[in-house]
């Protein structure tokens, strides 16, 4: 279950921008636990080029704040300095059903079998 984001709080299953290769939304998937405690949080990047594969999952224009129909690219999960993460988030909570999807797609990155649904 994700808390409601607070100012300076980055949150599990909120979208923010955060600086990979260029300033790019990321979806924070660490507990909040550990968002509080640690100086990094774990992300998943998202991407405007849209593919299809079983560890990607798509996001709808203005989902989580995104401005354009996305892709959460699960395979690429990372860990960013909490300081090169903005700390608004680009909008609201993603819905559970969504982020249980970028759970499975994370798994399957790792080389669980989930299947597909």
């Amino acid at each position: 279950m994700t808390t409601p984001a607070k100012a300076g709080a980055l949150r599990r299953g909120y979208v923010y921008l955060g600086r990979l290769d260029k300033l790019r939304p990321v979806l924070v998937i660490s507990p909040d636990v550990r968002n509080d405690l640690a100086s990094d949080v774990i992300v998943i990047p998202c991407t405007t080029h849209l593919s299809t594969a079983p560890t990607h999952v798509r996001l709808r224009r203005g989902e989580g704040g995104v401005s354009d129909t996305s892709v959460l690219k699960c395979e690429q999960i990372t860990t960013l300095h909490k300081d090169d993460v903005r700390q608004q988030p680009l909008g609201g909570a993603l819905p559970p059903r969504r982020v249980l999807e970028v759970e499975r797609a994370v798994l399957r990155a790792i080389g669980v079998p989930v299947p597909l649904e």
